[in-house]
């Protein structure tokens, strides 16, 4: 049982879509083998109430936000209310395989000093065939991951981790208000050293489609997750060791490439060049995908819009 009467394990899902498209994911939890657990849901449009009332289930706790809170706080919001001994959270379009809970809680049950544990998760879009997450660690324990984060790209999903409720707390609680805020958890909880196993199974799954915070193939190609991720970093690396900023240099170049790709494709071709110039003078970004882009921003837009939409015709038709 969890400490203080409270359950092993709390279950926190920020949701903000209708019940039809919820649905999977609520019940993918309600099927985890580990049953001594309580679900938090936060409801930003209270368009899945119907959802838990019809499933009559004790161990859902379903609170409709007054008012939208975004997309950290109702994060933050529902973490602050879990009572479980583990904390762990899954968005509302993604599911878990029924092992996941009782797998990663006795990786944490069997190491004290643990403070999170995570699997690999699974890649899903619409029509395509699940691929494997890249997560650039090898299985079993990492007691110190932070230079590990900083040099690679984003791998570690919050759905695909559960973690003691001691991690949530300082720096590792204080989300920024972007859509990549779950980078905060994990940088501040590796800064203060607290050891990750990587159990390599695919028992989450991760949703992509059309729309999402962080979809590469949404409506601003891309822009709004490359522009929070920069923030993001910018507000990290300030006032902390030069090193820092010198290990992260490689992927904050790859996602100026990202950003300058989206602006090009929105008809800025200014911000464009001067996020080419800023990947550049970083380092590490791919010099072929560099050069494209910068020969790219002579194009007029019109004409470089019509070229994507025709390559991801071809791309979804396969």
């Amino acid at each position: 049982m969890g400490d203080e009467g409270g359950p092993t394990v709390s279950v926190c899902m920020p949701m903000a879509r209708g019940a039809a498209a919820v649905e999977t994911s609520v019940r993918s939890v309600l099927a985890q083998q580990l049953d001594d657990l309580e679900i938090l849901i936060g409801d930003e449009t209270g368009a899945v109430q119907p959802l838990v009332e019809s499933l009559g289930e004790a161990r859902i706790s379903y609170h409709r936000n007054p008012h939208r809170l975004g997309f950290a706080a109702n994060h933050t919001a529902l973490l602050d209310r879990a009572r479980g001994r583990y904390l762990a959270v899954l968005h509302d379009d993604d599911r878990w395989e029924p092992t996941y809970l009782s797998r990663l809680v006795a990786v944490l049950e069997a190491e004290p000093d643990l403070g999170l544990a995570c699997c690999r998760p699974r890649l899903e879009a619409a029509g395509r065939p699940a691929e494997p997450w890249p997560v650039p660690i090898d299985a079993g324990r990492h007691d110190d991951l932070l230079e590990t984060v900083l040099g690679e790209e984003w791998f570690l999903l919050v759905g695909a981790a559960v973690w003691r409720r001691s991690v949530w707390s300082g720096p590792a609680r204080r989300w920024p208000d972007l859509c990549c805020a779950d980078l905060q958890f994990f940088v501040s909880a590796f800064e203060a050293g607290w050891p990750l196993y990587f159990l390599d199974e695919p028992l989450m799954v991760w949703t992509r489609h059309r729309g999402q915070s962080g979809a590469w193939r949404g409506e601003d190609h891309g822009l709004t997750v490359a522009e929070d991720v920069l923030a993001f970093w910018d507000g990290w690396l300030a006032g902390r060791p030069a090193r820092l900023a010198e290990l992260s240099a490689p992927p904050r170049a790859r996602w100026e490439l990202r950003r300058a790709r989206a602006l090009l494709l929105a008809g800025r071709r200014s911000a464009a060049r001067h996020a080419l110039d800023t990947a550049e003078a970083l380092g590490g970004a791919d010099l072929d995908g560099l050069r494209r882009l910068r020969a790219a921003a002579s194009v007029p837009p019109r004409l470089l819009g019509a070229a994507v939409s025709v390559k991801r015709m071809v791309t979804d038709r396969r």
